[in-house]
């Protein structure tokens, strides 16, 4: 699984690499960061799940398809999972994953825009948290999560932008092989952000 991740991390930052060594386009290709908060749950066989709230954190690139029409690629690392009380004892399970969301952004008007795509994630590492003691799990969750993304976004010309994601889990949180229990992550973010101009676009506002 590390190995996996590693492949991917490296694969993305060369695509960014070669993307913003291509940006000569009056439409930008910026590269930046984000982070925010996550309320994370599960939905399905599981009853009476409470959400847990964590962090999100990573790198974003944001490419030009048209003049209202953006792909944005991010790699972040997402802590969720879910609290869920047996026997009068809350259990505290950590689901935190390596997360590639691939977000199709529409500028129904300068600045604001609705948001949409994929998102891909491996499981980086999990483990019970019940009352002071700590275990980690083996097995019991897939490695490969998948889910859809719809939000919307708020981006200033200085770079800053916000932006509000719902995450539809698709694929099933448990692995089958385990156990016979079908749920689904449901993760809401509020993320707030930074893109930074590359050379060319500094270049051409120095010149207006």
């Amino acid at each position: 699984m590390n190995k996996n991740i590693f492949i991917i991390v490296i694969v993305l930052f060369s695509s960014i690499n070669f993307l913003l060594a291509q940006d000569e386009d009056p439409l930008y290709t910026r590269a930046g960061f984000k982070f925010g908060g996550n309320y994370a749950n599960i939905t399905g066989d599981l009853e009476n799940t409470d959400a847990r709230v964590r962090m999100h954190l990573g790198a974003v690139i944001e490419f030009p398809i048209t003049s209202n029409f953006f792909v944005q690629a991010e790699v972040l690392y997402s802590a969720q999972g879910y609290t869920i009380e047996e026997n009068s004892i809350e259990n505290e399970i950590s689901l935190n994953y390596l997360a590639l969301p691939l977000i199709a952004k529409y500028y129904f008007v300068p600045k604001f825009s609705f948001e949409t795509g994929p998102r891909f994630a491996t499981l980086a590492n999990e483990s019970n948290s019940i009352g002071d003691e700590t275990d980690e799990f083996f097995n019991t969750y897939n490695d490969f999560d998948f889910g859809w993304v719809f939000g919307a976004g708020f981006k200033a010309e200085s770079g800053l932008f916000f932006q509000v994601h719902y995450t539809l889990g698709l694929n099933n949180v448990f692995n089958t092989d385990i156990n016979d229990i079908s749920s689904n992550h449901s993760i809401a973010q509020l993320s707030v952000g930074y893109l930074f101009k590359t050379k060319n676009n500094r270049r051409q506002q120095s010149q207006e």
